[in-house]
């Protein structure tokens, strides 16, 4: 297989007319590299998916000088399930994928700096179609019923250190390593009539790469954070386990800027912007269109309750999120709104965050297939101070 074959393999998904979704089906994420996932805990999740800087202990992991807020080692992890509802002229179905987008350990030394590692889902390719054609043969037209499936993705490991640099600024920067592997099976079964035997492939598709991250936070004043952060990436390397053939894809630069401010003592604002530059990825697969990420969140945490050392949050927000890969030549947006709880237990030592999130992905008119989805995310850490 060459390396323009071997892209073109990527994009199966998308040419496809199917009949019906199932199973572990994203017919929206099936285009292109798959479907991106944000390095975002349930807190922030449940402010509308602003998570850049954040008051009271910034869990995603976006930006890396958020690491240097925290006081005590801590371990966290984000499990995210979704369900989806998917209709369209040729495609519906119900279907639920489940991604782990973050997961983290931070260790802070010296009374300034501290080291953080985390590992989560940045690509997601889980999805599979089943669908009806026809051979047209020079004797006759063969009906047939095909299946393809996809299985994997790529995760995105991060190795970052941040240190308090001036009163007031907070700096981090570190390492990005991507791998993964994507599974890929079609299954083709021809009539009883026909002369033609079923037949199965398989392919095994394994991607690397590595980049770079860049954030700097500042506290104006002790009500208020603000910050930025970065990343760029090399090429990510995709590579066939069956020929040992490949081809390199430029991975895109990212930044996100946004804030909280604490409008009381029980009350916080959060806001924040994204934008990633996947327009110039699609100039490695051909086939395929892309637009640049977009996105905006933001959204209230409300202290509803406070015992001696326990503490009930209520969080509520919305978020619009523009896909990277188009469908029928038309960005793909998210539009959603998100509810969240949080309980901070043993006077911060441990903690339990909810999120909800209700919304919609692409439309019928722009896209001829749009998704429903309900997404929950449980977060769990604890601390030693």
């Amino acid at each position: 297989m060459t390396c323009r074959a071997l892209s073109l393999a990527l994009l199966l998904a998308s040419t496809l007319t199917p009949t019906q979704v199932w199973g572990q089906a994203q017919l929206l994420g099936a285009s292109g590299l798959g479907r991106r996932v944000l390095p975002l805990d349930a807190r922030a999740r449940g402010i509308g998916n602003a998570g850049v800087s954040l008051h009271g202990g910034n869990l995603s992991a976006l930006n890396p000088a958020a690491a240097a807020r925290f006081t005590g080692s801590g371990i966290w992890a984000t499990f995210l399930p979704e369900a989806r509802s998917v209709k369209g002229d040729f495609a519906s179905g119900k279907f639920q994928t489940e991604d782990v987008p973050v997961i983290r350990l931070v260790f802070p030394f010296g009374g300034r700096w501290a080291t953080s590692i985390s590992a989560g889902g940045y690509l997601d390719q889980d999805w599979g179609v089943e669908f009806i054609d026809t051979l047209s043969l020079v004797a006759e037209e063969v009906p047939f019923q095909e299946t393809r499936t996809s299985d994997g993705g790529v995760t995105q490991f991060r190795l970052e250190l941040a240190g308090v640099i001036a009163e007031g600024w907070s700096l981090g920067g570190g390492v990005l390593f991507y791998s993964g592997q994507t599974r890929r099976r079609v299954q083709r079964a021809f009539s009883t009539e026909s002369a033609f035997v079923p037949y199965q492939a398989f392919t095994a598709i394994d991607y690397r790469g590595w980049g770079l991250s860049l954030g700097v936070e500042y506290q104006p004043f002790a009500e208020m954070i603000l910050g930025v952060a970065g990343t760029w990436g090399a090429n990510l390397r995709i590579s066939n386990d069956t020929t040992g053939q490949g081809t390199d894809v430029g991975l895109p630069l990212t930044l996100d800027v946004g804030g909280s401010w604490r409008l009381t003592p029980g009350l916080l604002f959060a806001l924040s912007f994204g934008w990633e530059d996947w327009s110039s990825v699609a100039n490695d697969l051909p086939a395929v269109t892309a637009s640049d990420v977009l996105r905006v969140g933001g959204g209230f945490e409300f202290a509803a309750l406070r015992r001696e050392n326990t503490e009930f949050r209520v969080r509520a927000g919305a978020h619009a999120d523009r896909q990277p890969f188009e469908v029928r030549e038309n960005a793909v947006w998210e539009r959603g709104i998100n509810l969240g709880l949080g309980l901070i237990l043993v006077g911060g030592r441990a903690r339990i965050d909810l999120a909800f999130d209700f919304g919609k992905r692409g439309s019928i008119e722009q896209n001829d297939v749009e998704e429903t989805f309900q997404r929950f995310s449980f977060g769990a850490g604890v601390f030693v101070r």
